[in-house]
């Protein structure tokens, strides 16, 4: 199967809702550059038209406010992961099989083996090898006149640690950053960068089926691991291979995104510098409040099992619908003064609620 030419999702115009109840229209092309550079407003304006509003150049929905979107995470049944979550049909098909491209009970089997080598315990182990790598970044930096927040900084402990834990010989942790970006771009729409992502990507499917093999993964590793229970009958089959990529493609871009976000709003706001050098109790909402200015997921898609009236407007079946993640976590709504980094907020952000 062949991406489409065209820059527009191949749904756009079609309108899958009733006329009765239709939602309010907003006409912007959510993925060009100058949208994702800046969103914010056009965040702003689809929050002030509606909580569901529709997106007639990418034949999608938008679910946009904080409350609305929360809902809809939890109601798999109907707002269904497992048809792919890109923002059109090629993206959606050429990403399915991993764990978030699932829905229960499938997906509570993926996440329970994915997820096992993160949980507190586990990741208390590698304290050690975390602090050590940091604290000689920091020093080494401390030395210098100036350095680059994200390429010196923010993408380094991610790489140090990360790539270790993942455990890919020297060429894969070389190319990690770059499939990673790729599997970003894959999630928008076949423009320039999705069918960039495209081609990335599957540079990274097959260097995994040809030179990330079992034979080449670090003993101990975290895709060392699945392999393992691969072989002792402990997972289904074809787990491994998707899995593995799920530990390649996130692991690195959402973590580089909220420290880099974190650094910039430390540099623009010093009075919340000074509250954290006073009361370093506060570091965890100053970090989940990167998060959420950051949104480094600002938006998956969910497709509808069925016809569902959601806010007062009617879904038929098979419509996409954007979860606006980065939208909601700066609901006026949710959050007061929502634009603001404020390490004293203690309201709980989207990511964190999303995998509930």
């Amino acid at each position: 199967m062949e991406p489409q030419n065209a820059e527009k999702s191949k749904n756009a115009g079609k309108c899958p809702f009733t006329s009765q109840n239709a939602p309010p229209v907003y006409d912007v092309d959510f993925y060009t550059d100058d949208v994702i550079a800046n969103p914010w407003e056009d965040y702003a304006a689809m929050r002030e038209l509606g909580p569901v509003v529709w997106l007639p150049r990418l034949g999608n929905f938008a679910i946009t406010r904080y409350a609305e979107v929360r809902e809809a995470l939890r109601n798999w049944r109907v707002f269904s992961s497992a048809q792919g979550i890109a923002a059109d049909q090629f993206g959606c098909d050429f990403i399915k099989g991993g764990t978030l491209t699932s829905d229960p009970p499938r997906h509570e089997e993926m996440r329970a083996i994915l997820s096992a080598p993160l949980l507190p315990r586990e990741l208390e182990k590698v304290r050690g090898r975390i602090e050590e790598v940091a604290n000689e970044l920091i020093e080494r930096l401390a030395t210098t006149g100036s350095f680059d927040g994200v390429s010196d900084f923010a993408r380094v402990l991610p790489l140090a640690v990360v790539a270790d834990l993942v455990g890919l010989p020297e060429e894969g942790r070389e190319n990690m950053l770059l499939w990673a970006a790729a599997a970003f771009e894959v999630t928008g729409v076949q423009n320039e960068r999705g069918r960039h992502g495209l081609e990335t990507s599957k540079e990274m499917r097959d260097w995994i089926q040809t030179k990330g093999t079992p034979d080449r993964l670090k003993p101990g590793s975290w895709t060392a691991r699945l392999y393992e229970l691969d072989s002792s009958g402990a997972m289904p089959k074809d787990y491994a291979p998707n899995m593995m990529r799920e530990y390649i493609s996130p692991s690195l871009d959402t973590t580089i995104s909220a420290t880099a976000e974190m650094i910039y709003q430390i540099g623009r706001n010093p009075d919340q510098w000074e509250k954290l050098r006073a009361d370093p109790s506060l570091v965890p909402n100053a970090v989940n409040e990167a998060v959420r200015l950051a949104s480094p997921i600002r938006s998956f898609t969910r497709t509808l099992t069925e016809a569902y009236t959601f806010s007062g407007v009617t879904l038929l079946a098979g419509a996409r619908a954007m979860m606006l993640f980065a939208s909601a976590n700066r609901d006026e709504r949710k959050f007061e003064n929502p634009n603001a980094f404020d390490v004293t907020r203690h309201e709980e952000h989207l990511l964190e609620s999303a995998g509930e």
